[in-house]
């Protein structure tokens, strides 16, 4: 058996193993991959993990340990041919004591049925199993992310939609939350996926500009807390050159969260 034939014969059984109940732990002891050896500790002067949303969100790990759980992390991380098509999270950069800068990016969420690369750079790419998100990004990210976000600011939006949508019977709906900055460096690219899927399920779709449309509802943010959650949507109609508003205001209360809309901004909004 060829090289190429091993090789590819390795990551179906391991591609297989991912998807059987149990096999993750399974994997994680039969499997190292030396290809990120050199991420030790005692090398290392820093890892900086930085969103690609947003600038000014970035998190710098000189913490030891740390690093050697992330380096943990990557020794089960599986060479594969593709990286996803999903756009990355983050940008990881190891910054050694020679003045050595080495990146990657990564994608974040569980892994991909056609098992893509989620963390890759400019030459390979690697399935890196969620213990990243569960043990370094999950805890890091709880200093700075809202509670309960996907539930409040998704389902926000979507109930506002609904009602936009009831008011514009037979019109095609354009979505643009690209520019709604507060939320963005929150949002993660497969929660982005899973909105625009809810998105064409409701007959509307997607846009990156708000002139992608005849009628682009563009979403902007005026608040969040972990109970509240307050946002403008304005309806931008391309054809007619008229802009309607209407005021999201959603409590979280009882285990839920409960949406007003309403063409009227709220007293004390």
């Amino acid at each position: 058996m060829n090289t190429r034939k091993r090789g590819t014969l390795l990551l179906l059984v391991l591609c297989a193993l991912l998807v059987l109940p149990g096999c993750q732990s399974l994997l994680r002891l039969t499997y190292r991959n030396e290809d990120f050896k050199w991420v030790e500790p005692k090398d290392l002067a820093k890892i900086i993990i930085q969103s690609t949303r947003d600038v000014g969100f970035r998190f710098v790990v000189t913490d030891k340990e740390t690093m050697g759980e992330l380096r943990e992390s990557l020794s089960t991380a599986l060479p594969v041919e593709e990286r996803n098509s999903l756009a990355p999270d983050y940008i990881f950069e190891f910054h050694t004591y020679d003045n050595r800068i080495i990146k990657y990016y990564y994608t974040t969420g569980t892994v991909n049925e056609d098992h893509k690369g989620n963390f890759y750079n400019d030459t390979k790419q690697y399935v890196v199993l969620n213990r990243i998100d569960n043990q370094l990004i999950r805890n890091l990210f709880a200093l700075r992310k809202p509670q309960s976000f996907y539930e409040g600011y998704y389902g926000s939006v979507l109930q506002a939609l609904k009602t936009i949508a009831a008011d514009h019977e037979g019109v095609p709906l354009a979505v643009l939350i690209g520019e709604d900055k507060e939320m963005l460096k929150f949002q993660m690219s497969y929660e982005i996926l899973d909105f625009n899927v809810m998105l064409s399920e409701r007959g509307m779709r997607p846009v990156q500009k708000d002139r992608d449309g005849d009628v682009v509802v563009i979403v902007n943010t005026v608040g969040y807390k972990t109970n509240l959650y307050k946002a403008i949507l304005k309806v931008q109609d391309n054809t007619h050159r008229k802009t309607t508003r209407y005021y999201v205001v959603s409590h979280f209360n009882g285990g839920k969260w409960t949406t007003t809309v309403t063409q009227k901004a709220p007293e004390g909004f």
